[in-house]
């Protein structure tokens, strides 16, 4: 028969003993004289970071160059100090999943995010509205930045588009347009999601892009 100890959210046994750090008579090696997991004052720091534009490299850099210093005045060690490029680079993910994910329903959250941004949307028909087996799933993308990087780059110059299969869980396809600076660099123009692709389909969302673009051309 084996004993079982149910041990708490918050680390602390039954008795309400601590299960980590200096007050744990039981830490038997040099890791587990630390908290488990990070704390939240970090992870505000991180985010706080994240928001001003940093990468998640500079972060690891710049948390490392301050834990040298610590190290160098003699200071005592916390399980922050422990932190890894990759536990920045998961709340990196975190941070910028709840930037674009409004609900756990990916449909509503499409249209939530559609609803928001309807400058940024030259096309949209929604599958919860239209009979999938006709009509596809397809969403067309371009900022005003990209617009009038459009207009600049594509106008009497050309333009490519190219094609993604198979890279999302609904095995949708991505197109992306493509301008050419005066270096002959790429730069990318607008983006469509389509669940289908037909040559029906293009016509579907090429006219609305089309139609933007006559709409912004000085006349």
């Amino acid at each position: 028969m084996a004993k079982i100890t149910i041990y708490q959210k918050a680390h602390t046994r039954i008795d309400g003993s601590f299960t980590h750090g200096e007050h744990d008579p039981e830490s038997i090696s040099h890791m587990s004289r630390y908290a488990p997991r990070m704390s939240q004052a970090l992870k505000d720091h991180i985010w706080a970071q994240l928001n001003l534009g940093y990468t998640t490299k500079q972060i690891y850099d710049k948390h490392k160059a301050i834990w040298w210093e610590r190290v160098n005045a003699g200071q005592s060690m916390t399980r922050d100090d422990f932190i890894r490029l990759q536990n920045i680079a998961y709340l990196d993910r975190k941070h910028k999943k709840g930037s674009w994910r409004l609900h756990t329903n990916p449909t509503i959250s499409i249209r939530s995010w559609v609803f928001q941004h309807p400058e940024d949307v030259f096309f949209f028909q929604d599958v919860g509205e239209i009979n999938r087996t006709q009509v596809p799933f397809t969403i067309g993308i371009q900022t005003s930045t990209k617009c009038e990087s459009m207009l600049s780059y594509g106008h009497n110059g050309a333009i490519s588009m190219d094609a993604t299969f198979g890279t999302n869980d609904m095995k949708f396809h991505l197109f992306t347009f493509m301008g050419f600076n005066d270096h002959r660099t790429g730069v990318p123009l607008a983006w469509i999601i389509i669940s289908r692709q037909t040559v029906q389909d293009l016509i579907e969302w090429l006219k609305p892009l089309k139609n933007k673009m006559l709409s912004h051309m000085p006349h």
